[in-house]
């Protein structure tokens, strides 16, 4: 039964052209209103006009399927969490988000900005610093996987720059209030993702989910669907869950528990689930920014939080990481 309590539900579909041509114009600003009230509203938008190219994307979730298709044994043998950095295979029911639910049916795959073993930040194994793993080029050929990957990660910094300047925009502290926190080799994990359908809930169990709920722990999330749903966000005041239907060419941004926290809750971070009902495998790629490992998570306005009383990236998402990981074992 639908809940009577009234919502502010606000998930706008934001085509990010008019910034990008003269940010400085009117048009331009109502952009940056609707992102703002979005923010303010769920935390989620669906962005047009970003200039990724449709082959470039279609390439990925390509390199997706023959990634996943490999032998399990193949790909364990890629385990990313046997790796520096955090890099390579995710396997299939290998994390759960809440407690008491069986462990999420989805698999992996993790890359990020491609580090020297050598590296100090490596060799001190600090947060998702460490090279890229990937499969032997006689399973999967380069031009088939790594190349149209690393382009395509390439491409989503860039994007990732121009989001988090367009939420810098929205808020009165100046453009540059970010600069600190994407400098120094930012944390960006990039996933491409594999849902299998999700099966019927047994009687007097809960249903097994591609996602269990939960908000994402890093400051955005930059998100492609493929044509399947799946994707719902939980309304914070009737408690519904909202399906977000794929859009062609959009990608759906959310805001994660960083942001949340710095704008001391005034940007929503929304617990969001995937439930692939569909009877195809469903395919998404995903792009966080975490940041620069060594930010510290203050407040935006400095008169609520001291310096010293604020997390930093690493240690904020290493305790979230660990929970996550942790809990498929209960």
């Amino acid at each position: 039964m639908p809940s009577s309590t009234k919502s502010s539900f606000y998930l706008p579909s934001v085509n990010i052209t008019p910034y990008l041509q003269d940010p400085d114009s009117s048009e331009a600003q109502k952009v940056i209103d609707d992102i703002r009230t979005a923010c303010r509203s769920t935390g989620f938008f669906q962005l047009l006009g970003h200039g990724i190219p449709r082959t470039l994307q279609q390439s990925v979730f390509d390199a997706g399927k023959r990634f996943f298709a490999l032998p399990t044994d193949v790909k364990l043998g890629m385990d990313c969490r046997r790796n520096v950095g955090f890099r390579g295979y995710d396997a299939m029911a290998s994390q759960s988000y809440e407690s008491g639910v069986l462990p999420d049916l989805k698999e992996g795959f993790m890359m990020g900005t491609d580090m020297s073993e050598n590296d100090f930040r490596v060799i001190n194994r600090r947060f998702f610093m460490g090279p890229n793993v990937w499969p032997p080029e006689s399973l999967l050929k380069k031009e088939d996987f790594r190349q149209p990957l690393e382009t395509y990660f390439e491409a989503m910094m860039k994007l990732c720059w121009t989001v988090m300047d367009l939420v810098a925009a929205t808020l009165p502290y100046g453009p540059n209030i970010f600069d600190e926190w994407k400098a120094n080799d930012p944390a960006c994990p990039f996933r491409l993702l594999h849902y299998p359908p999700t099966p019927e809930p047994v009687e007097g169990q809960k249903r097994q989910l591609g996602s269990s709920a939960h908000t994402d722990f890093g400051a955005i999330t930059l998100l492609l669907q493929d044509e399947h749903a799946g994707l719902e966000i939980q309304d914070r005041e009737t408690g519904e869950w909202i399906p977000v239907p794929p859009k062609e060419d959009a990608y759906v941004i959310n805001m994660g528990d960083m942001i949340s926290r710095i704008t001391d809750g005034h940007y929503k971070s929304s617990i969001h689930r995937v439930i692939n009902r569909n009877s195809n495998d469903r395919y998404s790629i995903v792009f966080f920014f975490d940041g620069n490992i060594d930010y510290k998570l203050r407040r935006l306005d400095s008169k609520v939080q001291s310096e010293d009383e604020a997390l930093t990236v690493e240690e904020h998402m290493e305790e979230r990481r660990n929970t996550t990981y942790g809990l498929k074992k209960k």
